[in-house]
């Protein structure tokens, strides 16, 4: 694996690490208000701001450990394979010349 890979998937860790802290804050935060009685209160703003910045930051981890695409064209898959791979339809294959052959066995077992 490359560097990119190791730093996306450290970047990632780090996002996600503080995506679950800004839940248990907003899990904290949630308690004291049940616990003071204020029921109708919004969560404070760097809650949710370290909550959308942590999503982008696992986000971007993850985009950046990613492997690269493989080709979509045929032609690069193609080369790669045998005839028997390319061509495995069932007409392809054919069995009337056994039906020939012991036959004929077996009229000459019969002489």
């Amino acid at each position: 694996m490359s560097l990119h890979v190791y730093t996306g998937k450290a970047i990632a860790l780090i996002g996600s690490l503080f995506l679950c802290h800004a839940a248990f804050s907003t899990y904290e935060h949630l308690a004291y208000l049940k616990a003071t009685d204020h029921i109708e209160s919004s969560l404070p703003l760097e809650i949710v701001v370290e909550c959308l910045c942590s999503a982008l930051i696992a986000l971007v981890g993850v985009i950046l450990s990613t492997d690269p695409f493989k080709n979509i064209l045929m032609e690069n898959e193609i080369v790669k394979m045998t005839i028997d791979k390319i061509d495995t339809r069932p007409s392809f294959i054919t069995f009337h010349h056994r039906k020939v052959v012991s036959t004929m066995a077996q009229l000459q077992r019969k002489l």
